[in-house]
């Protein structure tokens, strides 16, 4: 979600926080990193030393914005044994904290690209018995969404076994709104709102919509909301799953990029930003791309669900909603039609939580019951539940366009983006951006930095992977 890009950047790699993360983990027993040892729900009571009518404290990462004091207040007052408390920690803290044995009870955690590498450090808590047995959720409930919680360590695959976590709010983050003002001034039909284009057909489209004054651009046809329209690693993630590829080995134990679909999409993207049709290495803009696209300097972006609460609370969009559409995420051309979220904000219990039965207390409340509901009434993001989606807003007509929008959207979203859970997410776009920025000034090609990139991000996957090790 755009929420999470916006508050939630994780720390560049750096080895002092590696060798933090390999201490969390401890020991030799179920706990140890990469061993789920099969029995959490085994060792909860024995962890669980709070006595009767004793009060605990649970303590969260979530932001105080989510989980507000006013909430806080609500669940103290019907659950008096239970004290919740807000831990401030950004990644390198964090990992410090489970070094020193003091990690928060409830983690938040982004589904995508940070619940993996949890796992594997033994630092998530299988809640799989936890959600069987409660009477708040019903698994047959879950949206498609929740699979990006699960993680199977014996197979490696994100999206199967064991579930660790639940979402808060989510978006298929790569679907598409438009200016229907631009595409008229402009000549040009409104894209399906049910019908995916290729992505050969977005920039062909976005090509009829870029204004250019010589060659200065004052209009571009596409903007994406947390980058350039240049190659990176989320667009590249999306294009491969939906070609049943990867820019890594089956076990993610080595990356893959010189395979011809992945250079062949790397050409694309060079061709794309070259082509002038929005922001990158060669047009670089200082606003991100909701503000473009507010300001009518974008007729299309790439945004999720969560941008139609962004234009009806924006002072430059709310009074004017009925001048914005909404369609699907595009498709590679002969893949699969999948328009997975970006993110997916949630959050785990931490498995050396003193306290196993309170933390579960408090997730299943603020993830599950009277927020949740809340949550999905406001419309700023999708909940996790067939359920809840139907109190999503409906009442305008712009509420009712990409509610209608997003039911049909829903069919396409089962899909885990194949991020190695071995690398740090901003250490490999620091990668990209270090050895691909040069081809587009014509100071590289792509087999060269695709050579340059592959080495790097092998030797960062050795490293990840000592530090998972049992």
């Amino acid at each position: 979600m755009k929420r999470s890009w916006w508050t939630a950047c994780l720390s560049v790699l750096v080895i002092s926080s590696l060798l933090l993360m390999s201490a969390c983990g401890g020991g030799n027993g179920a706990n140890s990193p990469g061993n789920n040892g099969g029995s959490d729900a085994a060792d909860r009571e024995s962890k669980d030393t709070a006595k009767s009518g004793e009060q605990v404290v649970i303590r969260h990462t979530m932001y105080d914005t989510e989980f507000t004091s006013e909430l806080v207040a609500e669940f103290e007052k019907t659950h008096p044994n239970i004290k919740v408390e807000i831990v401030s920690a950004d990644y390198n803290k964090l990992m410090a904290m489970m070094a020193a044995g003091n990690g928060p009870d409830i983690i938040r955690t982004n589904s995508v690209t940070e619940l993996p590498g949890f796992v594997l450090k033994g630092m998530a808590m299988d809640l799989t018995e936890n959600f069987q047995a409660s009477k708040v959720f019903d698994i047959e409930d879950f949206l498609p969404v929740v699979n990006q919680f699960k993680y199977d360590i014996a197979s490696g695959k994100h999206g199967e076994g064991a579930i660790y976590g639940f979402p808060k709010d989510w978006s298929p983050d790569y679907t598409i709104y438009y200016n229907k003002k631009l595409f008229e001034e402009a000549g040009v039909p409104f894209p399906s709102s049910t019908e995916a284009m290729t992505w050969q057909e977005l920039v062909e489209l976005a090509n009829k919509l870029t204004v250019k004054n010589g060659k200065k651009t004052t209009q571009y046809g596409l903007a994406y909301y947390n980058s350039t329209i240049a190659a990176n690693q989320d667009l590249l993630n999306l294009q491969l799953l939906q070609q049943g590829s990867s820019m890594f080995s089956t076990d993610f134990s080595q990356a893959e990029l010189d395979k011809p679909g992945t250079k062949d999409l790397l050409n694309f993207w060079v061709d794309t930003a070259k082509s002038g049709i929005g922001p990158s290495p060669l047009q670089q803009e200082t606003d991100w791309g909701g503000q473009l696209f507010v300001d009518n300097k974008a007729a299309i972006i790439i945004a999720g669900y969560w941008f139609s609460g962004f234009l009806k609370t924006n002072e430059l969009t709310k009074d004017r909603l009925d001048d914005f559409g909404v369609a699907p995420a595009p498709v590679v051309e002969g893949g699969k039609r999948i328009s997975p979220t970006g993110a997916g904000t949630g959050a785990i219990i931490y498995k050396n939580t003193k306290h196993p039965k309170e933390a579960w207390e408090v997730f299943e409340w603020f993830f599950g019951a009277e927020p949740a509901v809340e949550r999905a009434k406001a419309g700023y993001g999708l909940p996790g539940t067939k359920t809840l989606t139907e109190m999503l807003p409906q009442e305008s007509a712009f509420d009712k366009m990409n509610y209608d929008f997003i039911q049909n959207e829903l069919q396409y979203t089962d899909g885990s983006l194949p991020y190695n859970p071995y690398l740090n997410y901003q250490a490999v776009n620091s990668i990209i951006d270090k050895y691909f920025t040069p081809v587009y000034f014509d100071k590289d090609t792509v087999d060269g930095a695709v050579q340059k990139m592959t080495e790097e991000l092998n030797t960062l996957i050795t490293e990840g992977k000592q530090l998972v090790s049992p």
